[in-house]
């Protein structure tokens, strides 16, 4: 192999996982944003289009005959990948889907060719709930309130995107690379504890909490123009979801941000609207304070703030509140 082989076949590698990672994000929640960028790569090469068309067709086959062998059972926490449940089928549907594959993929090979290669699996909570997710590798995925992930997992590719809220993946040590991406930015490690939260305001949160692990952007310009960035423990960093381009900015990270799998979180110090804020993840109603200069009041301490009622007594008990439970939400007052 000649070193232009060796550059096809690395472009090749390159194009194949982004179309891959695209298959899984358009069928998730798509902004104009999203679909904006979607459209530029897919009009920066015609191959782009050709592999993506391979891997959506892939997909959706998955699906429909995943679908097809559900059953009535209640969902445990534990992740039942789409090889699992289609060796639960048998031969006959394991054939089917092997030949769909090789269809799909026009006699070309498709990296990772095995039958649970590309069927990305969405994992979702609802508000309140904290959930934990063992993957196909043995890794294990922790997902707060309100937030849903995509997870596709090959012979030789282990990829989740954060489609938003938060979550906490303790990847197994494996020789495959494991992607961890949220807007813009991909972080990769082979092994280690790793946060990434999304907040409302469409700002990313990357926190290390173990292991090493580098973070980079998934724009093409932006990975030829600047390395991957190194992440530390006990920094985090932060970057727009929308940027082209992932420009992190560092900070400290805050005693809550280990606990939350837990649902509490411990301050030293934090205004008391901001500690309302973390609790009201996970109120089915709103917790509003409405003297503002109630809400700035500093509290300390550790807050079950996944439990509504609890968090609710807990603040009343310490600031000498009332608490007024209304329609629209729940309504904290000094007495």
């Amino acid at each position: 192999m000649n070193d232009n082989d060796s550059a096809n076949s690395g472009s090749d590698g390159l194009r194949k996982d982004d179309a891959l990672a695209w298959s899984i994000r358009m069928r998730g929640e798509v902004t104009e944003q999203l679909q904006e960028q979607f459209e530029q790569w897919l009009a920066a090469s015609p191959r782009h289009r050709q592999a993506y068309n391979r891997y959506s067709r892939v997909i959706a086959q998955a699906e429909i005959l995943k679908s097809s062998g559900q059953t009535s059972e209640a969902t445990t926490a534990k992740l039942v990948t789409p090889s699992r449940r289609w060796m639960m089928f048998g031969a006959a549907a394991a054939a089917v889907i092997v030949f769909a594959i090789t269809i799909s993929a026009g006699g070309a090979p498709i990296p990772g060719s095995g039958v649970s290669a590309h069927a990305a699996e969405p994992l979702v909570t609802e508000r309140g709930e904290i959930r934990s997710f063992e993957l196909e590798d043995g890794s294990m995925a922790t997902l707060d309130s309100n937030t849903r992930i995509e997870v596709s997992i090959s012979p030789d590719t282990r990829y989740v995107r954060v489609a938003h809220g938060r979550a906490r993946v303790r990847v197994a040590n494996d020789i495959r690379p494991f992607r961890l991406a949220a807007g813009q930015g991909t972080v990769t490690t082979n092994e280690g504890v790793v946060d990434v939260m999304i907040s409302d305001d469409r700002q990313v949160l990357v926190e290390l909490i173990s292991g090493k692990a580098d973070l980079a952007s998934t724009s093409r310009a932006a990975s030829a123009a600047a390395a991957p960035q190194s992440l530390r423990t006990r920094t985090a960093l932060q970057y727009r979801a929308d940027d082209q381009q992932v420009h992190s900015t560092a900070r400290p990270s805050v005693n809550s941000s280990a606990e939350w799998p837990s649902g509490w979180a411990e301050h030293r110090s934090i205004p008391l609207d901001q500690l309302v804020s973390e609790a009201n993840r996970y109120a089915s109603v709103p917790i509003i304070v409405e003297d503002p200069k109630l809400a700035k009041r500093d509290a300390a301490g550790r807050f079950k703030i996944s439990d509504t009622e609890m968090f609710l007594k807990g603040i009343a008990d310490l600031f000498d509140l009332t608490i007024h439970r209304r329609p629209d939400g729940i309504y904290l007052r000094s007495q």
